[in-house]
């Protein structure tokens, strides 16, 4: 039955999977358009002229309409398919101030003068990125009407003429000033290294202290000291928390799931994956063309269906909540409304603390100015990721910022850990309540669950929300910056929250047979079951198909849309939830042996860092690049690979300075 049912999906797929194939793109007219990207010489530009004279601004442009210029009419016919290609209205440039001065000059007057057309205004996306660099308002005043003039000197042989404004300016002799926040960073940097040479030396201290004989090493790293100043002496102690790191999970409960850090990694190794294509496509791209054709592929409809890889989060971070409360429950039967708020306190507070103390961190790193190591976009990638950690970064630390000022986001991928966070407090008070009414919980579950499954569906029908995110490759270039879809429909903690809470009753479920001892991995239908659910989640991940390669919003798809918008992610976490259950239920055989290799242990514990510091990472190695780049499939992985290597390597760092110390004094706290 299943393998009927998951053949005639497959023949659907194939099917319309052809049908986008025949999509093809005329080059001849494709390569009468303007560049999207076209940037003058960036390193000698600043190194010709003398230090005074030697500017370089990347300059913003939006073409203006010409109907009658062919150049135009291949742009409205190419970006008209805003689902996956480029507005290619919409451009960037590199001037050498004195190069563009030098042409200009040699017009005529009249000339010179006709090719200013005016700045670019009435861009919100643009406007965004002027907010944040304030600074560069005397550039603006002095060098926008030359700016402009030379834009347009460049698009004549296409017989078009745009508005322009410059972004920021480069000098040769920029320096950047240490300010109270780079200071800040530095006090607390030097701070936590010196706090990890003296726990090490103390706990060296004591380990050659201890006359027993029998201890080894190991021992000695791994139990704990006696007196409570000691266990706090030693908290930063490289050696101990090496070991903390590498810790085998203790008890029945914690073996049973060491699989859930493969889970993790691997679901990290995807998120990487998305965010570097994503942060390529802030950068320049000389060859536009070839991820545009790819996103009209069935390859293009499993990139668009990526972004349900972070509903595995969701849903393992719900089945740890889950576990602890039951810790909890279990051992109270009756408890007050006081124990309850207490209960609730202290669950949210040490949550918080192990939490933000790390990731407020990274927040002070990402604000932080140093002198531009790249080229002419490393302000526009990196440097806007700065100015918006120094606004914002009290958005993130009270983890709103999935909803406050969503178009200047610090660390953007910091909407999943404020939209998380949102999750366990709501979850955590209905499980207090379920707790509290235990004749009730049936309902309470229930209509929690009836509730927030219909919500996304409810409000996608209502808003004329897309029946699917899609991030096409302007909603990239621009940063997701004014994507209603991203900001209103994905991010939002109600519109993930019934994926977290089938993590919760995916707990509840693997508690009941667990404490039972039913053996459900005897069951041959169970264990049907569990396999089938790995070909259906990869062809779930096409299921949006139709959505994704719609061209357009055709009327009549409304309601339909509606309706998937209201089984995507929740299908995705009730799938996943039963495959963690059944997992858990050593289902799965060498597969279950595989992701519960040792050394997922440490790369599992890693993820919570990586994740925190890959778009940083990954920001500044595309804001080095000087020009466009080939986008290919070698280049593509090279970054990647590069991206994930480097994240947990500082991950690693960040756990042995500050995330494994903290928790380990927070448990000290309890």
């Amino acid at each position: 039955m299943f393998a009927k049912i998951i053949l005639n999906i497959s023949i659907l797929l194939i099917v319309c999977g052809l049908k986008v194939q025949g999509f093809q793109m005329n080059m001849t007219q494709y390569y009468k358009m303007p560049p999207l990207y076209d940037f003058d010489n960036y390193d000698r530009c600043l190194q010709e002229f003398n230090d005074d004279q030697s500017m370089y601004c990347f300059v913003r442009a939006d073409v203006l309409p010409e109907p009658k210029a062919e150049a135009w009419q291949v742009i409205e016919s190419t970006s008209k398919y805003y689902k996956h290609h480029f507005n290619h209205a919409h451009l960037y440039f590199g001037v050498c101030v004195e190069w563009c001065r030098w042409q200009i000059d040699k017009l005529p007057k009249d000339v010179a003068e006709s090719l200013y057309i005016g700045i670019l205004k009435n861009n919100t996306k643009v406007n965004t990125y002027l907010k944040l660099f304030q600074s560069e308002e005397s550039n603006h005043q002095v060098w926008n009407p030359l700016m402009n003039q030379c834009v347009n000197l460049r698009l004549l042989k296409y017989g078009l003429i745009a508005e322009s404004v410059i972004e920021y300016c480069n000098k040769s002799n920029d320096v950047v000033e240490n300010d109270l926040w780079n200071f800040t960073f530095y006090i607390v940097l030097c701070t936590l290294a010196l706090l990890v040479v003296g726990s090490s030396l103390f706990d060296l201290y004591l380990k050659t202290q201890n006359n027993d004989k029998l201890l080894t090493d190991r021992d000695h790293y791994k139990a704990p000291p006696a007196e409570i100043v000691s266990k706090i002496g030693v908290a930063f102690s490289i050696a101990r928390n090496w070991y903390r790191l590498n810790q085998e999970p203790s008890g029945k409960v914690g073996r049973e799931l060491r699989f859930l850090d493969c889970f993790k990694f691997f679901a990290m190794f995807l998120v990487i994956f998305a965010h570097t294509n994503w942060v390529l496509y802030e950068g320049a791209i000389g060859n536009p063309q070839d991820p545009e054709r790819l996103l009209h592929t069935t390859a293009g409809t499993l990139l668009m269906a990526g972004s349900l890889i972070t509903v595995t989060f969701f849903v393992i971070g719900g089945f740890l909540l889950m576990l602890n409360w039951l810790v909890f429950a279990k051992a109270n039967n009756e408890v007050t409304t006081r124990e309850y708020l207490l209960t609730f306190l202290k669950f949210n507070v040490f949550r918080y603390l192990r939490l933000t103390i790390p990731y407020a961190f990274v927040v002070l790193w990402s604000g932080v100015y140093f002198e531009n190591v790249g080229g002419p976009m490393f302000h526009h990638i990196y440097g806007r990721e700065q100015q918006s950690c120094r606004k914002n970064w009290w958005i993130n630390l009270l983890y709103l910022n999935n909803y406050i000022n969503v178009n200047e986001r610090c660390m953007l991928q910091a909407w999943y850990l404020a939209s998380d966070a949102q999750c366990f407090v709501v979850s955590l008070v209905i499980l207090i309540l379920a707790h509290r009414f235990s004749k009730q919980r049936k309902w309470i579950f229930g209509t929690t669950i009836a509730f927030f499954v219909l919500l996304p569906g409810t409000l996608t029908y209502i808003n004329n929300y897309q029946a699917m995110l899609v991030a096409s490759p302007q909603v990239q270039r621009d940063s997701f910056i004014e994507s209603r879809q991203f900001n209103d429909s994905y991010v939002p903690f109600h519109m993930n929250f019934a994926c977290y809470f089938f993590g919760v009753m995916s707990a509840l479920l693997y508690d009941y047979v667990s404490s039972k001892s039913i053996c459900i991995a005897k069951n041959t239908w169970v264990h049907i079951a569990f396999y089938a659910l790995i070909p259906i989640g990869v062809l779930w991940l096409f299921s949006g198909h139709t959505f994704a390669q719609e061209y357009f919003d055709e009327e009549g798809r409304h309601f339909w849309a509606s309706v998937y918008a209201t089984v995507q992610r929740s299908a995705w976490g009730f799938g996943l939830g039963a495959f963690i259950v059944g997992m858990a239920a050593k289902c799965g055989w060498v597969l279950r042996k595989f992701c519960c290799l040792p050394i997922f242990r440490i790369l599992g514990r890693l993820t919570y860092g990586a994740f925190m510091v890959h778009l940083l990472i990954c920001r500044v190695v595309v804001a080095t690049l000087r020009e466009p780049i080939y986008f290919g499939t070698g280049m593509m992985f090279a970054f990647i690979v590069f991206t994930m290597s480097a994240s947990y390597v500082v991950s690693f760092i960040l756990a042995i300075l500050l995330e494994l110390p903290v928790s380990s004094i927070l448990k000290l706290l309890r």
